[in-house]
């Protein structure tokens, strides 16, 4: 019992007071990390054609997770052009977007993505309105991640917008009948089919776990880290028979302005895109443009380590 006129009390009640915060602070991140897993569970899916030669998660000698890795590839023609893929993950720790922009500088020429206008840098936050995007900016405020748009510089002379302004996008996506709507519910409409399915339900069970971790940050990291590796192609699911503006629209935008800066005489060029654009550049640089794969070299982009 503390006595009347105590010098403790003040000191006390902070204590108190900074304890009920924590509890506050750790109760506001379980009901984000809530959301989050009710969004990945409907869904069925995080992250939309990451594919499995571009995005994989390593693990420590004993067997746990220890990071989330993303492919640079390098391909090559026999007159010397070479094209390195750097696979983007848009939401990751700020070390890996450091790691990135001292990559890039050293580039001549970076083909970036970014549905926009590239004059207006200040560059959109938050993404798209679509599924991944609501992930993205909840795993961005909740697990402690940053946001690549906030994190690189893409003021350098080398780097090229090879993308869609916003109004491209929208024409494109017209012309082929899509929808960004449509594509939400095709993706809502697959993750259904998902449920039944053994990988769903274990899915679902991960999810689950995470609200008791001790350490929910971590848990909902390497969750997410798991399916994120292990995801199907899932726009190649969600694209009609003439492809997605997502995909083969933009990356065909992309694959136009390689063409020009080779032309104009670069040998050493970086398309820098999300992972789930890659299997789809390496498909092409080996058929359209004579390159092959020249090695691969794996960068972490998540710390998943206790």
């Amino acid at each position: 019992m503390i006595a009347a006129g105590s010098t403790d009390v003040p000191d006390t009640l902070r204590m108190h007071n900074v304890q009920m915060n924590k509890l506050i602070h750790k109760a506001r991140i379980r009901a984000g990390l809530a959301l989050v897993a009710l969004l990945v569970a409907a869904s069925g899916a995080v992250a939309a054609g990451t594919g499995h030669d571009f995005i994989r998660v390593a693990e420590t000698d004993r067997g746990s997770p220890a990071a989330l890795e993303v492919a640079i590839a390098t391909f090559q023609r026999p007159d010397g052009v070479q094209v390195d893929l750097l696979s983007a993950v848009h939401v990751a720790d700020r070390a890996y977007f450091r790691q990135l922009d001292e990559r890039l500088a050293g580039y001549p020429v970076v083909l970036y993505e970014l549905v926009g206008d590239p004059e207006a840098l200040e560059m959109p936050r938050g993404g798209s309105p679509s599924m991944i995007g609501l992930l993205q900016g909840s795993m961005k405020d909740l697990l402690g991640l940053s946001f690549q748009l906030d994190e690189m510089d893409y003021s350098g002379d080398n780097m090229v917008h090879a993308d869609f302004t916003a109004e491209e996008f929208s024409a494109d996506m017209r012309e082929r009948g899509e929808s960004m709507v449509g594509l939400m519910f095709r993706a809502w409409a697959l993750g259904l089919a998902q449920q039944g399915s053994s990988e769903a339900a274990a899915q679902q069970a991960e999810m689950l776990k995470v609200l008791f971790a001790d350490d929910p940050r971590l848990a909902m990291k390497r969750a997410l880290a798991s399916q994120l590796a292990g995801q199907t192609d899932l726009l190649g699911q969600l694209s009609g028979p003439g492809g997605s503006s997502l995909i083969e629209g933009r990356n065909g935008r992309a694959l136009e302005r390689l063409a020009e800066q080779i032309d104009l005489g670069a040998r050493r060029i970086a398309i820098f895109y999300g992972a789930g654009h890659m299997p789809d550049f390496a498909e092409k640089l080996t058929r359209d443009f004579g390159m092959r794969p020249a090695g691969t070299e794996w960068i972490e982009a998540w710390n998943l380590r206790d």
